[in-house]
């Protein structure tokens, strides 16, 4: 079993970049949030911001530097603002994961039209952005 906090890289190879991982408040973006802990992170969310405080911590227990960058990425000027923001705070991005998806927690009969395109939406347009 994979421990909770597993330890970076020890050769600490991405030192000196930049990661952002959307979608870094839970399950594989949190893991892959840590496994990037050599670089500098940049925990991606949607109005999550005690989740993303505590990804954050996790990040910089470590070892690495970071910050957290809320965005509603179904919206473009706000992923160039999300994307602008990360650039200004740690620099560049040098990596970018984007994991940020959602699915409608209803069974298939229920799911309707709008619910569908939303799907399609996060999980699907948004990492064309």
């Amino acid at each position: 079993m994979t421990p909770l906090l597993a330890p970076p890289l020890t050769a600490r190879p991405l030192q000196g970049r930049v990661a952002l991982v959307t979608g870094a408040v839970t399950g594989m973006g949190a893991a892959t949030a840590r496994a990037l802990a050599s670089a500098t992170v940049a925990i991606g969310h949607y109005a999550q911001i005690d989740q993303a405080r505590t990804a954050l911590d996790e990040v910089r227990r470590l070892g690495a530097d970071g910050i957290e960058v809320s965005a509603d990425l179904t919206d473009p000027d706000a992923v160039g603002l999300m994307v602008s923001q990360v650039t200004s705070e740690v620099g560049p991005v040098d990596i970018l994961v984007n994991n940020a998806g959602a699915y409608p927690r209803m069974t298939w009969h229920e799911t309707g039209e709008a619910a569908w395109s939303r799907a399609l939406d996060v999980n699907l347009t948004i990492h064309y952005r």
